[in-house]
């Protein structure tokens, strides 16, 4: 993908020192290659962060391999600054190599956890703000010519004061030379645009664009439209046969005024597919209240507060 040697001579440069004496508080999450852990800092007592520890390589991969592997999300996210991007502070490597450890800001649990345990009443507003910053991070990646890969509610989280959006894991990221397109399966079904399944390579930033749209159909219907952007599947045949997008079943619920842009951002053919720069041409997305950054201070809100609508109740 090109990136190690864009970054070959990157160093270190963390503005938080970790401590093997660092507290940890819990575990966040566990799957098959590692964990996350939520970490306590010894020296900044008001400081909490979170560790991804990378322990298993995969049986084909030598060592040099599997380092270039987990550091890839290292490499891209240290990079990257923008208030709705997760922050990366650091990353180490066991004597081995064997154990691989990332240093992050923390976050909250994933958004489809906090969405099917909500308990609120359904807020289409509140809605549109999560959704239009998940679109202005991409959009922020997409200028630098960075394609996410696996947008989902599962790779977007809340920071800890239930204020901000924060787009997280970007192992599948990929950073585009002048025109490059993108191979290989990857991200979640539902969230897939058809061209990845139909095409050996395609455009990484237009099959994002795909996927925002599904993620805001999720978002106001709280159920994904389909299970997958394939022929086999019956619910998007229907859609595909579907003549009159106002009358698609699964976009009745969404604003009138939104149709338009949401039919531009499902379009099927990439190459007719809205760029994300455009929906900042569109009147309806203009119009979205959202919480923010303006020139690095924290000073844009929708109004409405976060924290009471997902805040888990103990």
């Amino acid at each position: 993908m090109g990136l190690t040697k864009v970054f070959k001579n990157e160093s270190k440069n963390s503005e938080y020192k970790f401590s093997r004496k660092d507290i940890k508080s819990s575990q966040l999450g566990k799957g098959i290659t590692g964990s996350v852990d939520l970490y306590q800092s010894k020296t900044l007592p008001h400081f909490q962060y979170a560790v991804k520890t990378y322990h298993t390589k995969d049986t084909w991969e030598s060592k040099k391999d599997y380092k270039t592997r987990v550091l890839y999300e290292y490499l891209i996210l240290s990079k990257l600054s923008h208030c709705n991007i997760i922050k990366i502070y650091d990353y180490d490597v066991s004597i081995s190599g064997s154990t691989i450890k990332l240093y992050l800001e923390l976050g909250t649990a994933n958004l489809n956890q906090l969405i099917i345990k909500q308990t609120n009443i359904f807020n289409i507003s509140e809605m549109l703000c999560i959704w239009k910053q998940i679109t202005n991070a991409v959009n922020y990646l997409h200028e630098l010519d960075i394609c996410h890969r696996d947008l989902k509610l599962e790779n977007v989280v809340f920071d800890v004061n239930f204020k901000l959006i924060k787009l997280i894991d970007f192992a599948t990221a990929q950073k585009l030379n002048h025109n490059e397109l993108s191979r290989g399966l990857v991200g979640s079904a539902s969230y897939t645009a058809p061209e990845t399944y139909s095409s050996i390579q395609y455009d990484g930033k237009s099959s994002d664009v795909w996927s925002l749209g599904i993620i805001l159909c999720y978002l106001i219907n709280k159920k994904q439209p389909w299970e997958s952007a394939m022929w086999n599947n019956s619910d998007f045949q229907l859609f595909v046969n579907q003549t009159k997008f106002s009358q698609e079943p699964h976009f009745v619920d969404f604003p009138v005024e939104s149709l338009l842009l949401t039919s531009q951002i499902l379009e099927q053919d990439p190459l007719r597919r809205i760029k994300i720069n455009d929906f900042f041409n569109d009147k309806w997305f203009s119009l979205i209240q959202y919480c923010g950054s303006d020139g690095g201070i924290e000073n844009i809100t929708c109004g409405i507060d976060h924290g009471r609508s997902f805040r888990v109740k103990t």
